[in-house]
């Protein structure tokens, strides 16, 4: 059976370029980069902007390039809306170039500013490409969650055209679950809608997705005819990339009635237009089904090379479905060569992968997801049965309240009349009354006004107190930014200075011990080179605190279990020799999204520290645990040693740099600084809870999100950055007043 994953319709949200001639668009990319370099501001973002949609289909990687800078124009105007525009381009750009864990992270913070400030328009076509990331890297349950919030979103904003394309999106992920009657639903859903508003986008792909879908059903005919309708609809003005999909899907539909030949033929046709697109997706897809064909014929060498070179692609661009089934037909056709040792090695690849992906955990979350749009669905049915009951009742009622209107009218007119006479006889005294509460108001309003005055003259003052206030602390802040700057500096080229006479002084010595046979020189040379070596560890730290605080976050799920059994096997030989058991625990629920080689920092510290600490009684069994919870949005590590504690320094200044627990320090106690600045640059807390002579405990809190910590930063530097430059202008004006 030819197994096909659907190609995923991407929705043209951003990119709307008129079929312009080679020299018309390089002639509109010039004049837009000349507005672009000579102004500023909103201008030359929209410059960008445009420039980029033009660049994305010829050169993408210039397309991102411009993204980024966009992003960082967006972030110095202070435009939420801009910034958003931004990310969603720059998370667009990564969805094309098959960089999926890139797009996800960009588009998820557009995601969260954008429903910060409501920006539905924005947020609809977020959550529409959000879902095709997801998709793509086979995380079904979210892909549906995202689609089925954007088709809320758009009922409320009346988009048919989105929501038609939203329900083909969402027949794709079926098609990938090999869901197909839900798939096949959704498709004749979004089919419906276009035909209802007359809507012919995208129409093509929506018939060879369904060709797709027919298929899998084993109605060939119909999967030929609708191959047909999507071709006719674009005639000789197709895009390249229906093209791709028709060929792929005729490929099937032969190979599938047994016409392998001509099968063949269209793969091959589906392939070569794949890489002249430099689509990774249909690379695979249209290799993958090659090595099928070629399997079934006999060509089982063939086939394999297929397989190899679809298998490096799926590597690097992380799609896990297509993988799933190369794993697949390799244990198969190794299998039939009777090749036992990579069949089996293939089949648990297989089932790891499949087993990773159609996980308990994703098969509840897409019960919950679709449970949840069904009883939507049925309840906005529901709903609109009680709009007609209700427009029913309220016709009878109104013609009730007709007989009853006609029967009050006439007792009005009467009625009217003697409110008339009433009313003008109190309308006389209501007047004279009025007069005289006026010359009181008057009277209170000169009051009024006098207080006013006085609450002005305070209101300034106090203004001028903040102003005050403010530029001390801008100051302060500066200041402080400035000494820091200034120690990393110092940090950074002190150790580096030492680090060539120290260098000297061992190659000195190892040329002294090589000079003399003298044991008295030898063993002070030994001395001298053991304490170079220690100063050299430290030189190292301290390095080491400068590149920590100069890195770049580089936010990524963080796998705690593989990276703790990293840190136990790289002190494997140091636990051996201080004869301490190393163990861990790790809560299911825990989910980390941060920067892999700051956490890594904080725990290689702490577990080093509990080992070097050891108590080297020969009646006690050393250790140090390592246990790892999750508590609201933070993840707390606890690292206990039942060591020889810390006595005489306070929780605070054990982390202080150069800080000795103990003569044991061999890196003159750096190793906790290092600890407190890695937990600091991923705005956690360390603590040391308890310790004693028997062991001390650590705390360490971090942030299970850091994109929350790292978007706070970035705008704390832009509060900052703005004070800085009304400082120096207010600086300025001091100077040319003076």
């Amino acid at each position: 059976m030819i197994v096909k994953k659907l190609p995923l319709l991407f929705v043209s949200v951003l990119i709307s370029v008129s079929s312009f001639s080679q020299d018309k668009l390089s002639e509109q990319i010039d004049s837009l980069n000349r507005i672009a370099q000579s102004s500023k501001g909103l201008v030359q973002f929209d410059a960008l902007i445009s420039i980029m949609r033009l660049q994305l289909k010829s050169n993408p990687q210039e397309a991102l390039r411009l993204s980024k800078q966009s992003e960082e124009i967006a972030y110095s105007l202070g435009d939420s809306l801009r910034i958003v525009q931004a990310k969603f381009a720059k998370g667009f750009i990564y969805v094309k170039t098959d960089s999926l864990i890139q797009a996800i992270y960009s588009l998820n913070q557009a995601m969260q500013i954008a429903q910060r400030n409501e920006f539905d328009n924005e947020l609809s076509k977020i959550l529409n490409t959000l879902a095709i990331s997801y998709s793509l890297s086979g995380n079904s349950d979210k892909a549906l969650k995202f689609h089925f919030q954007s088709i809320e979103r758009n009922e409320k904003l009346n988009r048919i055209e989105d929501i038609a394309i939203t329900y083909n999106n969402i027949g794709l992920v079926y098609f990938k679950m090999k869901d197909y009657d839900n798939s096949l639903k959704f498709y004749q859903k979004s089919l419906d809608l276009k035909k209802s508003i007359s809507d012919g986008y995208d129409l093509d792909r929506l018939y060879i997705n369904m060709a797709l879908c027919f298929n899998q059903l084993k109605r060939y005919k119909d999967s030929e005819e609708f191959v047909k309708l999507g071709l006719e609809l674009c005639k000789d003005n197709c895009d390249p990339f229906i093209k791709m999909d028709a060929e792929l899907c005729l490929g099937i539909a032969l190979s599938e009635q047994k016409k392998s030949d001509v099968a063949l033929s269209h793969f091959q046709s589906s392939l070569s237009l794949s890489k002249q697109l430099n689509n990774k997706r249909y690379q695979i897809e249209s290799l993958l089904n090659l090595a099928i064909v070629k399997e079934i014929q006999g060509y089982e060498q063939n086939a394999l090379d297929h397989l190899v070179e679809a298998e490096a692609i799926a590597r690097e661009t992380n799609y896990s479905l297509s993988l799933i089934e190369i794993y697949k037909l390799f244990s198969k056709i190794y299998s039939k060569q009777q090749n036992f040792k990579f069949s089996a090695s293939y089949q648990s690849k297989y089932i790891q992968l499949k087993d990773s992906i159609y996980s308990e955990e994703l098969i509840k979350n897409l019960a919950k997801v679709q449970t949840n749009f069904a009883e939507r669905e049925n309840i906005k049915t529901i709903k609109e049965k009680d709009q007609i009951l209700e427009l029913k009742q309220a016709l009878i009622n109104r013609q009730r309240a007709q007989y009853f209107f006609i029967i009050v009218i006439t007792l009005l007119v009467f009625g009217l009349a003697l409110v008339l006479l009433m009313a003008n006889r109190r309308q006389q005294r209501a007047n004279s009354e009025i007069a005289s509460a006026k010359a009181i108001i008057e009277e209170k309003n000169q009051l009024l006004a006098i207080q006013n005055k006085a609450l002005d003259d305070q209101n300034k003052q106090l203004d001028a107190r903040v102003k005050a206030r403010t530029k001390d602390l801008t100051n302060s802040t500066l200041l402080l930014s400035q000494v820091n700057e200034e120690l990393d500096n110092f940090i950074y080229k002190s150790s580096h200075d030492l680090r060539g006479p120290l260098m000297t002084l061992q190659g000195l010595c190892n040329l002294g011990m090589m000079e003399t046979s003298d044991p008295i020189i030898v063993d002070i040379l030994n001395k001298v080179r053991e304490h170079s070596d220690k100063m050299a560890k430290i030189l190292s730290r301290l390095m080491s605190v400068w590149g920590i605080n100069e890195s770049v976050l580089c936010p990524e799920p963080v796998n705690l279990a593989e990276l703790i059994d990293g840190i136990i096997y790289a002190k494997s030989d140091f636990s051996r020799e201080r004869k301490v058991t190393i163990t861990y625990s790790i809560e299911k629920e825990v989910e980390l999204f941060s920067d892999a080689s700051m956490v890594h920092g904080i725990l290689e510290n702490l577990v080093d520290n509990g080992i070097k600490f050891c108590n080297s009684s020969e009646r006690i069994d050393s250790f140090v645990k390592i246990a790892i919870s999750k508590l609201d949005k933070q993840v707390k590590m606890v690292v206990e040693d039942n060591g020889i504690g810390i006595s005489g320094i306070s929780g605070a200044t054990v982390f202080h740099m150069f800080t000795r627990a103990s003569e044991r320090s061999e890196t003159g106690g750096v190793g906790l600084y290092l600890a407190k600045v890695c937990t600091n640059k991923l705005g956690g807390e360390i603590i040391l809870d308890t310790t004693s002579k028997d062991g001390t405990q650590f705390i360490v809190s971090l942030p299970a999100n850091i994109n929350e910590v790292i978007l706070k930063r970035m705008e704390l530097e832009h509060d900052l950055m703005e004070l800085e430059q009304e400082l120096a202008k207010e600086t300025k004006k001091m100077l040319t007043s003076s």
